[in-house]
């Protein structure tokens, strides 16, 4: 059944002939006075911030030729060039540079520090204030900042960011970005990518910090890290936890545990029953808010003897779908935090409890509405510019240092968020590195967050003696397990299966979870909903239409598409009970020339009726054991 959703058009945008129009309803309403305005970074707030999205001045220069200036004019931040709702919607080449400026008013103060925050720019970006450079960072996925204060003046300080973005032709991390659309690859997405802030923080602040929770004793630990200390400082800091009507409290000093004993019944954080902790930090004048959840994720043996997945000391079966992160109007960058819940709560409305967040890193208030709404996250490390054809060569070297500087980064920026419950260091061979840094890479992931598992490798070639993805030389599957000699690590902690249509599991394995990482996939096309029919620029390759995994034969009525997803449940509720610990299904939305979402990509029409796929989904649910 088809749930129709129809909004009116409240903004409309000029764009260039490659350049999508479609738009979903909250595009339709995003302004430059309200383009993301909430505090970027939740679970660490502070009052006294200020939001510099809106509109900048850009200007387009070829590298070569600084004075020949290809476009100028107002963009709209934080939306990457190529967007629609950056106002601009251009590609970006790579023998072109991107320049920001605006105006900012600043007052610095002694006993101050002022904070310049970017959440994402893609991919070399230099800052500067007036002249001066204040810093240079590289890698379009994760935020940093800089401290201006030493360069900051009373009143108008002009400040410019000089972007380079090579998308596929340097070792960099880029995701599912392209030169052109094609298949599953989509279009570029430049520039400054989420919000540009201002924080203002007294000399010595609180800069960050680390959770660690204990379900079985009922405790929360604590490790926070302060700026601006002086050597023999003593000073000690406070966290306090609201416990309902209670609060815990104790001292810290930095960089030490503060271990808290919370009161009894601890209240558990699942996907059903998503219960947060608030906690307030404070040191000398500067004051955080945040929370934490109490939950446990591990690999365990069922009363079976097999390895499951349990959450909270009980098996739970993982049952999610693939998440792009990809939106017709703002492409990585959602329209808004409206838009982004609404993807999470279609998820929940038709019983999943998981998303595979694929290949993106998204905005940090997204991962909170994970914490809040409960959704379970298994979080992609971005790949590389290598794509699967071209994978398992030498020259995958060459970008591994780099490639490694930001798998820390990210699980560094994302370690405090709940939801993430296992990471995902590689996607099938894409940019996959040889046998012996694809195991160091696996080992340093669940070395470095034993909190969490590590998904490994996802699909494809699995070095770690688990189910091979095919047997190298042939195009056979292999249909029995093998592991590394007796006493030899394998770093993994799944067999990670991708099968189209599927559904498939590898063998239960004697070390890992059976695990079907990508299957499904089954396309749709809704009339007025298709991204080719607003879309007929020269990006797109015509040979490749619209698709879905295995044709749109059986699948291209409501009806069809209904009874063949329904198919394949059943045949995922056999495998269940064999020994499968999980399942990802292909996708939650269209994207681009895709059309296997559960949505459309415009998001204004649900392909299923939600209630059908959820008692198809708790049928699942319901065939793992209890113990």
């Amino acid at each position: 059944m088809r749930k129709a959703m129809f909004f009116s058009s409240a903004l409309v945008l000029a764009a260039t002939a490659f350049a999508s129009p479609m738009m979903t309803p909250w595009g339709e309403k995003v302004t430059s006075e309200n383009a993301w305005r909430d505090y970027p970074r939740p679970q660490m707030a502070r009052e006294g911030w200020t939001c510099l999205n809106g509109d900048w001045d850009y200007k387009v220069t070829k590298i070569v030729k600084p004075d020949e200036v290809l476009a100028q004019g107002k963009i709209r931040v934080p939306f990457a060039i190529e967007s629609v709702l950056s106002g601009v919607a251009r590609l970006l080449e790579p023998d072109e540079y991107l320049e920001y400026s605006r105006t900012i008013d600043l007052d610095p103060k002694p006993g101050e520090r002022i904070l310049l925050h970017f959440g994402a720019v893609d991919f070399r970006a230099i800052v500067y204030l007036g002249h001066d450079e204040v810093g240079l960072h590289e890698g379009g996925q994760l935020p940093f900042s800089f401290d201006i204060t030493p360069f900051a003046k009373k009143g108008a300080n002009e400040l410019r960011v000089l972007v380079w973005d090579p998308t596929e032709d340097f070792v960099q991390s880029r995701g599912k970005q392209a030169f052109k659309t094609h298949s599953c690859f989509y279009t570029r997405s430049s520039g400054i990518t989420q919000t540009v802030w201002l924080e203002t923080v007294p000399e010595k602040h609180i800069a960050d910090y680390d959770v660690a929770t204990d379900i079985d004793k009922g405790e929360a630990t604590f490790v926070f890290k302060v700026e601006g200390l002086k050597y023999g400082d003593t000073q000690e800091g406070r966290v306090s936890v609201a416990c309902g009507a209670a609060t815990v409290a104790g001292a810290f000093r930095p960089g030490e545990p503060t271990t808290l004993k919370l009161p009894a019944p601890v209240a558990l954080w699942s996907p059903e029953s998503p219960s947060l902790y608030n906690f307030t930090a404070t040191f000398g004048n500067d004051s955080i808010q945040g929370w934490f959840a109490m939950r446990k994720f591990e690999k365990r043996r069922d009363a079976n003897g097999t390895w499951r997945f349990f959450l909270n000391n009980k098996p739970y079966y993982v049952l999610g779908t693939l998440d792009q992160g990809w939106w017709p109007d703002g492409l990585l960058t959602p329209p808004s935090e409206e838009a982004m819940a609404f993807d999470i709560q279609t998820l929940k409305d038709c019983g999943f409890n998981t998303m595979r967040k694929h290949i993106k890193v998204e905005p940090l208030r997204y991962y909170a509405l994970c914490d809040k709404m409960g959704l379970l996250v298994l979080q992609d490390m971005p790949c590389s510019n290598t794509s699967a054809v071209d994978s398992f060569k030498w020259e995958t070297t060459k970008g591994y240092g780099f490639y490694r500087e930001e798998l820390k980064g990210m699980i560094d920026l994302l370690k405090k968020i709940p939801s993430i419950v296992m990471w995902v260091p590689y996607n099938e061979g894409w940019g996959q590195h040889d046998w012996r840094l694809a195991h160091t890479t696996l080992d340093f992931t669940r070395r470095y967050d034993p909190s969490r598992l590590v998904n490994g490798p996802s699909g494809w070639q699995d070095w770690e003696g688990g189910e091979l993805y095919k047997v190298p030389g042939s195009d056979k599957r292999r249909s029995t397990t093998a592991h590394l000699p007796e006493g030899e690590c394998e770093a993994a902690d799944t067999v990670d299966y991708h099968y189209y249509r599927g559904p498939a599991m590898p063998p239960v394995n004697e070390r890992r979870i059976s695990f079907l990482g990508e299957f499904g996939g089954l396309g749709h096309p809704v009339d007025g909903h298709i991204w080719r029919e607003f879309d007929q620029g020269a990006s797109l390759e015509k040979k490749n239409g619209d698709w879905g995994y295995g044709g749109i034969e059986d699948t291209k009525t409501p009806e069809g598409l209904e009874k063949t997803y329904l198919g394949l449940m059943e045949k995922l509720g056999d495998f269940v009970e064999q020994g499968l610990g999980g399942s990802i299904y292909t996708q939650t939305t269209d994207v681009e020339i895709e059309i296997n979402g559960l949505l459309t990509y415009d998001r204004k029409v649900l392909k299923y009726n939600p209630a059908v796929l959820k008692a198809a989904h708790e049928a699942i649910i319901s065939r793992m054991p209890r113990k």
